[in-house]
């Protein structure tokens, strides 16, 4: 019942104070929640992208070669005489 009591005169202390010391305590109480949110939002999303990296580090990505790289290594069988019948 102590608790109960000393909350409701915590509430009327609240009351009587001046408009003006009402908002100081309101943004207090809001950048502090604001403060702690953040943390946990920043040690939330660093645990994300750790996992992330995690996951790309197991992706195993196909070997990219460029054009230049294919028409060095690629061979194509031409044959003259059917391009000069063509003509």
């Amino acid at each position: 019942m102590a608790l109960k009591e000393n909350f409701q005169n915590f509430l009327k202390v609240l009351r009587e104070l001046p408009e003006h010391q009402k908002k100081i305590i309101l943004w207090a109480i809001v950048a502090v929640l604001a403060i702690i949110m953040g943390i946990f939002w920043i040690r939330q999303a660093t645990n994300n992208l750790n996992k992330i990296g995690e996951s790309i580090g197991q992706i195993e990505f196909p070997e990219m070669t460029t054009a230049e790289e294919r028409i060095k290594t690629t061979t194509l069988p031409i044959n003259l005489q059917n391009i000069e019948d063509n003509e």
